[in-house]
C-alpha cells in the first residue's frame, strides 16, 4: 500500500505539500496541486483515516441535510456531494427533513451539536427561524441561511431570463406557479418573474397577483393550481412554473383540459432535472449547474472547517436557458 512518502516522491514534492493537498488547505499552488493529485491518482493511495483523525480531533464525517430526498434536484445533488467527499475521504450523513422545522432542528442539533465535522444544509423552513450554535461549520446550499456560508445558483437572474423569453415570443398573460413565498429560493425566483411579467399583465388590465398560485412544500405537483389558472375567463398563454416537477404537472393539467403545449400555452420550468428531457414536449427550463453546486459547497466546507473564523461567503452561480419544445410564440387560439 503506498505511504504518504510514497506519492511525495512520484510528485516530486515535500511530503508537507501532499499533507496540504490531501487535507484541502488552500495555500497550494494550482500546479503543485494538480501534481500531488496525479501522484494519488496514480499511486492509488488511501489515507489513514484513523490516524489523521487521532491527530486532527476530526471525526471524518459530515452531514447533509436536504427537505425533499426524493426530489430530483436534491437527489442530484446529494450524490454530487457524496461524491466530492468521499474522495476526499470523509463519510457522509444524509438527512431528510421531509420539509418539516422540527425534524430539521432535530438533525441539526444531533450533527452539528454531537460530533460530526461540519454540516451542508438545505432548509426547509423559514431560515430566520433556525437556530444553529454560532461557529459551527455549516455552509447553506441553494436556499439561503443567514449568518451562513451560502453556495447556490442565481434564482432570480435564472427565472428572468426565461420569462423574459417567454416575453420575447410575445407572450404577454405569463403565469407563475410557486412554492411557499416565505422560502427565499422561492421568493427570489417569484421576483425574477414579476420583474418581466407585471408590467406586461398590467398593460393588459390584469391584476398580476390573480396570475400567481401558490402550492404547499407537502403538494409541489403543479395540476392543481395549473388547472385554476387555465380555467380562468382570460387564460395565460404561458405559465412559468418554479421547478421542473411543477411544471411537468403543469403539462399534465394542459392534457386534461384538451390544451396543446405549446400551440395553446407555452410552459416553463427551473432546475433543468433529467425527467425535463424525457417529458413530451421537452421542457424548456433553467438549468442548475447541480454538480458545481455540490462541489463547491464540499470545498466551502472543507474551507470553513479549517478557517472557523473567517467572514461568510456568498457564492451565486450563473444559470443556463434551455430551449426546447414546450415553447413558443402565442397561436390565435392562444390568444
Amino acid at each position: 500500500m503506498a505511504t504518504l512518502r510514497d506519492v511525495a516522491a512520484h510528485a516530486d514534492v515535500s511530503v508537507g505539500t501532499v499533507s496540504r493537498v490531501i487535507n484541502q488547505e488552500p495555500n497550494v499552488a494550482p500546479a503543485l496541486r494538480a501534481r500531488v493529485e496525479a501522484a494519488v491518482h496514480a499511486l492509488d493511495y488511501k489515507r489513514n483515516m484513523l490516524g489523521r483523525n487521532l491527530r486532527t480531533q476530526r471525526t471524518g464525517v459530515i452531514g447533509v441535510v436536504v427537505p425533499d430526498i426524493t426530489a430530483i434536484f436534491f437527489a442530484e445533488l446529494v450524490k454530487e456531494i457524496e461524491s466530492v467527499a468521499t474522495q476526499a475521504g470523509y463519510s457522509v450523513l444524509i438527512g431528510n427533513s421531509a420539509n418539516s422545522q422540527q425534524i430539521e432542528e432535530f438533525y441539526v442539533s444531533k450533527l452539528v451539536e454531537n460530533g460530526i465535522d461540519g454540516m451542508i444544509l438545505s432548509s426547509s423552513t423559514d431560515p430566520g427561524r433556525l437556530r444553529i450554535r454560532s461557529g459551527a461549520a455549516v455552509v447553506a446550499v441553494d436556499r439561503e441561511l443567514p449568518g451562513f456560508d451560502l453556495v447556490a445558483s442565481d434564482h432570480a437572474a435564472g427565472a428572468r431570463s426565461v420569462v423574459q423569453r417567454l416575453a420575447d415570443l410575445g407572450h404577454r398573460r405569463i403565469a407563475c406557479i410557486t412554492g411557499p413565498r416565505l422560502m427565499p429560493v422561492f421568493d427570489q425566483r417569484v421576483a425574477g418573474y414579476c420583474d418581466v411579467a407585471t408590467p406586461l399583465l398590467e398593460r393588459e388590465g390584469i391584476d398580476p397577483e390573480s396570475f400567481v398560485r401558490v402550492e404547499p412544500l407537502d403538494g409541489m405537483r403543479g395540476i392543481e393550481p395549473a388547472t385554476s389558472l387555465l380555467q380562468l375567463d382570460e387564460r395565460p398563454t404561458a405559465i412559468f412554473a418554479t421547478t421542473d416537477q411543477q411544471a411537468i404537472g403543469v403539462l399534465r393539467a394542459c392534457a386534461d383540459l384538451g390544451l396543446r403545449v405549446p400551440e395553446d400555452v407555452s410552459v416553463v420550468g427551473f432546475d433543468d432535472i433529467a425527467l425535463a428531457q424525457l417529458v413530451s414536449p421537452r421542457l424548456t427550463t433553467v438549468r442548475q449547474p447541480i454538480a458545481e453546486i455540490g462541489r463547491l459547497a464540499v470545498e466551502r466546507l472543507f474551507s470553513r472547517m479549517a478557517t472557523p473564523d473567517a467572514p461568510p461567503q456568498r457564492r451565486l452561480l450563473p444559470v443556463d436557458l434551455r430551449e426546447r419544445e414546450s415553447t413558443a410564440a402565442p397561436s390565435a387560439r392562444g390568444r
